[in-house]
């Protein structure tokens, strides 16, 4: 069941209403009855996948409860086994490919049995929940929980697919249900998902028509600057809009059950500099990656600034090859990683020096010059190889050519959803003022009337571009 779907939307609805009606009691239970269904509508066969990992987690827990002066050795055993089953589910086809071009000899790496085993759908996601909370065990951040309340936290529907990654203190604490229902539970779950389904088929959807025709075989070999530039551009926003709506889906389900999920993006494009990028974009990741490898690692060299720097581009590399098995994916990683340490290097230079630091036009050019850093990077994510990567990027940077190929259409439509981007900050904060003048259960015409206009007419919008067979981008991850 995609989260674009007629199909899902009513399996919500139902889980929803069977929540409320039925005692605290049973509420986990049927919860985790829907949640297993959910996955189970994705991939039958691995159903059982994240029940081993909440098993095996549980066993390393117990190990450390038992035994604090190994509990050491526990996390390291917990932690190697999940990376060694995301290897061997995500990266294998990838490692033999590689050993087959440099000669060494591995059989058939495109077919066989090794690479015929489907990826699980939700793997990259739950493993690192299962990384963190093994670690925070480790450090007493949280107790042990039963073993329904774990096999519940990495199994919960709205965010197993594709998050947002969550903490074990953040979602346990939630899962007794014992809440009433309160209406706002409702409004604010419905609020979300009627715009992350605009998101996704109307904004996302569109964009990804022209998107793929762009990075088409043929037609990336024949782009114009303005082409290329725009196309790239408008994965930037497709990507954003696809992914940003998943996130408003998964936060809404789970609103409706009065369940509070992480927030995972704040307008990113909006961001001042490469590092603020990544406090706006996959907030969750950024975080995970910033309290379990990044401060770790350069705590052992307390702030060298060489190892720091190293570190950072390093680490991004490894955020990269997180997202997919590939070298697009390791390029765009490493290119943020750079980013970031350039960053770091001009912050440093920049904190002695007042003027320089208060500068408006250094602050200027640190905004465009990341964005234009953030799409650039964006090529190779997108793009199926290296060599499409340098046909595209040829016309960006260096083969200029004027003479636009792309429909005006595609330029128009493109250009709405940037400037749609621009005031998405003072539009959110006007609808934000409006809900708080209305109060805790005030009426207003915004709540009367306003409201359910805006309902019926995103899910005309959702139906008339109804595209339920188009996949999130981050699925696939």
């Amino acid at each position: 069941m995609a989260f674009n779907s007629l199909t899902y939307l009513g399996f919500l609805l139902v889980v929803a209403a069977a929540f409320w009606a039925s005692p605290v009691r049973a509420r986990r239970s049927l919860v985790l009855l829907a949640s297993v269904a959910f996955y189970a509508s994705w991939n039958l066969m691995f159903v059982w996948l994240p029940l081993v990992v909440a098993g095996f987690v549980f066993v390393c827990g117990k190990a450390m409860q038992r035994d604090p002066q190994r509990a050491k050795r526990w996390v390291w055993i917990g932690v190697s086994g999940l990376l060694v089953l995301l290897a061997a589910f995500k990266y294998r086809v990838f490692f033999l490919d590689n050993l087959a071009w440099v000669g060494i000899p591995v059989g058939h790496p495109g077919g066989g049995l090794v690479s015929s085993i489907a990826f699980p759908v939700g793997i990259s996601f739950y493993t690192f929940e299962a990384i963190a909370y093994l670690i925070d065990v480790r450090q007493g951040r949280v107790r042990m929980p039963a073993f329904v309340d774990l096999c519940l936290f990495f199994l919960f529907w709205p965010n197993i697919l594709s998050g947002p990654i969550v903490r074990a203190r953040e979602l346990m604490p939630q899962l007794g249900f014992a809440r009433a229902f309160e209406p706002r539970f409702a409004f604010e779950g419905f609020d979300r998902i009627i715009w992350g389904l605009v998101q996704k088929n109307v904004i996302a959807n569109v964009l990804g028509i022209w998107v793929d025709r762009g990075f088409g075989s043929r037609a990336s070999a024949s782009l114009s600057t303005p082409d290329a530039w725009c196309l790239a551009i408008a994965f930037g926003l497709q990507i954003y809009f696809d992914f940003a709506g998943y996130t408003n889906l998964a936060i809404g389900a789970a609103r409706l059950i009065g369940v509070t999920l992480p927030e995972n993006f704040r307008q990113p494009y909006h961001a001042a500099s490469p590092a603020d990028f990544w406090n706006r974009w996959h907030m969750t990741l950024s975080r995970w990656i910033r309290d379990y490898l990044f401060f770790p690692i350069n705590a052992r060299w307390k702030g060298a600034p060489v190892p720091l720097y190293l570190s950072l581009v390093g680490v991004m590399a490894l955020v990269g090859l997180w997202h997919g098995a590939g070298w697009g994916f390791l390029l765009w990683g490493t290119m943020h990683g750079v980013y970031l340490a350039v960053y770091r290097v001009y912050d440093g230079f920049a904190a002695g020096r007042p003027a320089m630091k208060s500068s408006r036009f250094a602050a200027v050019l640190w905004r465009i010059g990341t964005l234009a850093a953030v799409v650039a990077a964006w090529v190779p994510f997108r793009a199926n190889s290296l060599a499409k990567t340098a046909s595209i990027w040829a016309p960006m940077f260096s083969r200029f050519t004027w003479r636009p190929e792309y429909s005006a259409l595609f330029y128009a439509f493109t250009l709405v959803v940037i400037l749609f981007c621009a005031v998405e900050p003072l539009l959110m904060g006007v609808l934000q003022e409006l809900e708080e003048q209305a109060g805790e259960t005030g009426l207003s015409m915004f709540r009367i009337v306003f409201r359910p206009v805006a309902y019926l007419c995103g899910f005309a919008l959702f139906l008339l571009f109804d595209q339920s067979y188009s996949q999130f981008i981050y699925s696939q991850f």
